[in-house]
């Protein structure tokens, strides 16, 4: 465990939702200080996310494949903003088209030898 300094207040909310929502007010309160730990034991096939800014420790801790999909969308978007994205940006931008760039390389692909020699 890592050790919480005196005063720090340690959150573990109960549902996803909670944890999701006070992750994101946590960052938006100071992005400079906020800072997340995301570990998986294999043996008890738990997933812990800890977000923590020196004051608050918020830990989530779960075993259910259903919530990792929302950890990860989590995930991404703080690494997203920690990247320099604006949040009004992250709000507002639609979806990654990953499904169409992966759709398009994969027609290419059937083309054959010939048919991309050709181009």
């Amino acid at each position: 465990h890592l050790p919480i300094s005196k005063g720090a207040m340690a959150s573990r909310p109960a549902t996803i939702e909670d944890f999701t929502d006070k992750v994101k007010e946590l960052y938006a309160s100071d992005p400079q200080k906020v800072r997340f730990v995301l570990k998986y034991k294999h043996a008890d096939g738990s997933l812990t996310l800890r977000a923590t800014n020196d004051e608050l420790w918020l830990v989530y801790k779960t075993d259910q494949a259903s919530e990792l999909r929302r950890l990860e969308a989590l995930h991404v978007w703080t690494a997203a903003a920690m990247c320099g994205a604006t949040l009004e940006e992250l709000a507002e931008a639609p979806p990654p088209a990953a499904e169409a760039e992966a759709d398009a390389g994969g027609q290419q692909r059937r083309r054959g030898k010939k048919a991309r020699r050709k181009q």
